[in-house]
């Protein structure tokens, strides 16, 4: 995916504020530091057109893990689902370090993060908005979010074949996907 521009794939909002040179591709003062990627394989998942989870601001996370922002739904064992390509985006985010869930600051106008570069000002800002109590102690946590490659893909004259996927070396992780193996040679998920 991504074969013509990059896309974000990661995005560190713990490094956001500081004076460092400015690229909109590797580092935004307001946004902290970026990573684009070009021509990469994307994710491979079940999934069968709903999302299992979303997070919802308040949710709990646990900072030692990464936080599904949302997560396809889907399983080898389910009849709708099929394979299907992700971009997983990857952030660094705020959170609150005494209520374990994620903090949404404000950005900008008066005050906001992008006018005084204040985290603990802009998370005081966002609590009467957002009904999301902030204790005064922040930190920053990993996320992951799941994209649906539905755009920035290979033209269909460039389509993938049966051996992109179906070789000793295919683009398809077989086990993690449920099977003890290539389906051709173990036959599909529904076999009997």
């Amino acid at each position: 995916m991504a074969v013509k521009d990059p896309t974000k794939t990661y995005w560190d909002w713990s490094t956001a504020g500081q004076d460092l040179p400015e690229d909109h591709y590797t580092y935004l003062k307001i946004k902290g530091s970026f990573v684009y990627q070009t021509d990469f394989k994307p994710t491979y998942t079940w999934f069968n057109g709903n999302l299992s989870y979303r997070y919802l601001l308040g949710d709990p996370v646990d900072p030692t893990r990464p936080t599904f922002i949302n997560r396809p739904a889907g399983s080898i064992d389910d009849p709708t689902a099929r394979i299907f390509p992700f971009k997983v985006h990857i952030a660094n985010q705020p959170y609150d370090t005494i209520n374990d869930y994620l903090l949404q600051p404000i950005t900008a106008g008066e005050n906001g993060y992008w006018t005084n570069f204040d985290w603990d000002l802009a998370f005081r800002l966002a609590e009467p908005i957002t009904g999301v109590k902030y204790s005064g102690s922040y930190g920053f946590a990993e996320t992951w979010m799941y994209w649906p490659t539905t755009h920035m893909v290979q033209p269909k004259e460039s389509a993938l074949q049966c051996t992109d996927c179906h070789a000793e070396d295919g683009r398809l992780d077989w086990e993690a996907l449920g099977y003890p193996g290539d389906p051709v040679e173990w036959g599909g998920r529904f076999d009997q």
